[in-house]
Parts: C-alpha cells; sequence; structure tokens
C-alpha cells in the first residue's frame, strides 16, 4: 500500500480522531494508573495519533491507519480553535478574582512576565540549534505555561507553527512539567522558611484564605438552548474578529491576519464575559472537547522526520521555567505572599485549569476556587503573551 492510510474518508477518519481522546480519557478514569500520574491522558491522546499516521515509516510496514494531511484536519481546525478560546474565556471573572485574591493574580502575572522574558532568553542561548520558525513554537510553548494547552494550540494556529514543531513544543511542555509540578508540591513544606523571607504572618494568611470561601460557584445543568446559544455567540464572535482582522496592516512574519484574528477572538471572549453568557453552564466541557479532538488531529499531521532539535528545546525550556520560579518567588516577596498562594499562582498558569485545583487541594482546600479563577486570568492572557514571546524572539 506503500503508506497509503487504511481510513482516508471524512466518516473513518473522524472516527479514530475522537475515539483516541475517548479511550484514554476512559483508561485514565477506570484505572487509575500510576502512569497517568506522570504522563496524563493529554500526552497519549497526542502520542498516539502520531504513531498511526507515521506507522508506514517502520520498516516492514507499508501502511498507516490515517492519513498526515487531510481537508478534515483543516476544516475542523478553521473553527474549533476559535470557537474554544471564546468557550474558555466565558468562565472568566476578572472583577471576583481581583477582589478576592488580587495579590495571587497580580503575581500570576508576573510569573506570566517570568515566562515570556524566560522563553526569549532561552530562545537567544539556542537559537543556532533550534529547527526554523522555533520563535514561533517558543510563542506557542508561552501561550501554554501561561495559559493551558487551549492556549498552545491558539497561538500556534495563529502563528502558523508548523505541526512537527507544535510536537516538539508539547513533548517539552510535558517533560519539564514532569520536573516542575512536584516542585509546587513539595514547596509545601518549605513554608516556615518562604513565609520568613516573604515576610507574611499566620493572621494575615488566615483571613486572606476566609475571603475565598465567597467564591460564587457556577451552576453545572445543561440545557439545549444555553448550548445553543454558546455555539451561536462563538460563531458570531469568530465572523466579527475575522472580519475586523482583515482591515489591519500585516507586519512582519508575526502580526499576520491569522494572529491578529486569535487576539480579536480573544478580545471578544473576555468581553463576552462580563455579559449573561457567562452565567450559561456548559462552557468548559464543550472547550475541553474541541481542544482534545484539536490535539489529536495536530499529533496525526505530525511528521517523525521532522522533529528534529528537540533535545535544545527541552534544554531551553527547563532554562525558562526556572526564569518564571524566580520571578514568581520575587513577585511573592514583593506582595507579601505565603507559599501555597504563589505556588498556585504559578501553577495556575503553568499547569492551567487541570492542575491548580489539585496542587491548591494539597496545599490548602480553600485555595481550590481561587486556583480555578486565577487559572482563567491564566487562559485570558495566554494568547496575547504567547504571541508577544513570538515577536520578541523573531526579532533575534
Amino acid at each position: 500500500m506503500d503508506g497509503q492510510p487504511l481510513f482516508s474518508d471524512l466518516f473513518g477518519v473522524m472516527a479514530v480522531i475522537t475515539m483516541v481522546p475517548v479511550f484514554f480519557l476512559w483508561l485514565e478514569k477506570k484505572t487509575k494508573w500510576r502512569v497517568f500520574d506522570f504522563l496524563p491522558a493529554i500526552i497519549w491522546i497526542f502520542l498516539t495519533p502520531i504513531l498511526l499516521s507515521n506507522l508506514h515509516t517502520i520498516p516492514g510496514i507499508e501502511f498507516s491507519i490515517i492519513p498526515q494531511s487531510s481537508d478534515i484536519y483543516r476544516t475542523f481546525r478553521a473553527f474549533a480553535v476559535p470557537m474554544f478560546i471564546v468557550l474558555m474565556l466565558l468562565d472568566i471573572d476578572i472583577k471576583q478574582t481581583m477582589r478576592v485574591a488580587w495579590r495571587g493574580a497580580v503575581v500570576l502575572v508576573m510569573g506570566a512576565v517570568g515566562i515570556v522574558i524566560g522563553c526569549v532568553i532561552a530562545y537567544g542561548m539556542f537559537k543556532s540549534g533550534l529547527p526554523e520558525n522555533a520563535w514561533s513554537g517558543f510563542g506557542a510553548l508561552a501561550g501554554s505555561w501561561i495559559g493551558g494547552t487551549g492556549n498552545l494550540a491558539a497561538v500556534a494556529e495563529g502563528l502558523g507553527t508548523p505541526e512537527e514543531l507544535i510536537g516538539i513544543v508539547v513533548v517539552v511542555d510535558n517533560l519539564v512539567y514532569l520536573v516542575y509540578f512536584p516542585i509546587i508540591l513539595t514547596c509545601k513544606r518549605w513554608a516556615p522558611w518562604f513565609n520568613r523571607f516573604t515576610g507574611v504572618t499566620q493572621d494575615e494568611i488566615d483571613a486572606r484564605y476566609a475571603v475565598g470561601n465567597d467564591v460564587e460557584k457556577k451552576r453545572h445543568e445543561v440545557t439545549f438552548p444555553g448550548l445553543l446559544t454558546l455555539v451561536a455567540w462563538s460563531f458570531a464572535a469568530i465572523l466579527a474578529a475575522n472580519w475586523l482582522a482583515g482591515y489591519i496592516p500585516e507586519v512582519g512574519r508575526v502580526l499576520t491576519k491569522g494572529t491578529y484574528t486569535i487576539l480579536l477572538v480573544t478580545t471578544f471572549g473576555i468581553g463576552l464575559s462580563a455579559t449573561p453568557l457567562r452565567r450559561i453552564p456548559g462552557t468548559e466541557p464543550m472547550a475541553m472537547a474541541l481542544v482534545y479532538i484539536y490535539m489529536t488531529m495536530i499529533g496525526a499531521s505530525a511528521d517523525l522526520a521532522g522533529m528534529a532539535g528537540a533535545q535544545w528545546f527541552i534544554a531551553a525550556g527547563f532554562i525558562a521555567i526556572a526564569i518564571h520560579l524566580v520571578v514568581t518567588v520575587l513577585g511573592a516577596k514583593l506582595l507579601r505572599l505565603d507559599v501555597s498562594m504563589a505556588a498556585v499562582a504559578s501553577v495556575s498558569g503553568v499547569g492551567g485549569a487541570a492542575s491548580a485545583p489539585v496542587a491548591a487541594a494539597y496545599h490548602r482546600e480553600e485555595l481550590v476556587p481561587i486556583s480555578i479563577m486565577l487559572a482563567l486570568i491564566g487562559y485570558a492572557l495566554g494568547n496575547y503573551l504567547g504571541v508577544a514571546t513570538a515577536y520578541l524572539a523573531a526579532l533575534l
């Protein structure tokens, strides 16, 4: 068959693409294997389609399961990426977050700037060993560590990052996180020393966490009219963003129509979060479903032969996250944060909404709702600062 995929039609490809995330999410929940503590479902959801579309590169195998390139992938990405941006940002409540945990939010922003600085410095140090267009990969990596997987996808799509480079970014993202997350958990043991260093008292800590109990909880009853309303307004935001982006002059390799579209969709999503749309349940599951299918398609599109320079990217990733941690600690010192709030402010960006509540619960239960709000702030910042990172790296 000389590399021909077994499934190349719409229904065959989509059946495989959607079944991959369904299988691994089920397997993670059903078995609770410890391997998922170190390699979460999302990494298997990304790696498996790489194998399925690259089987023909293995000696003795002359076929693949799904194609590396397909109109199905391009069509889905065209509407799914901007749609999950709008859906993710509809949950954000900047006013309440600043009222309850403004110190944590400020440190989150400082840590996000640390990610930008770290990524640009790391790119400058290793650019001679990095693949072409690596600046766009660092933009996607910054988007992921400031917001989450959805930001990685959005920034990569806006910048036109090659699929094989996205593959390297995902590997670096997860490999660095395997070292980073245990530090976030372990630092709870450093509380006496850290709190003395930042100058915060126990009375201040208790008073801040008491306010967190007033965080408004969003209801979870999903309705058909609600879902239809979310989809309709998402497409309206996408339409407006595409129309306006056509009137903005392009600048260099970074500020293109695709980039402007992603930034405008982000802005519209934040704006819509100030309307009654924010109270409609169902935004998170819809957004995450689109993100996971997108990541499966990106994995399927990756060419293993083009994933060169990963070792330098990995080294650069560790340097970037180290700079982020230094800036976060300095921010905690400046704003007199305890170790738990500082850790949650950091992981709310780097780990996103999936990891932030886990770390928060490990440190203090009162931090769980605060961590979710901070993670949403990270989602809002991720696309803007991811593009800024790519722009600064491209200047080098």
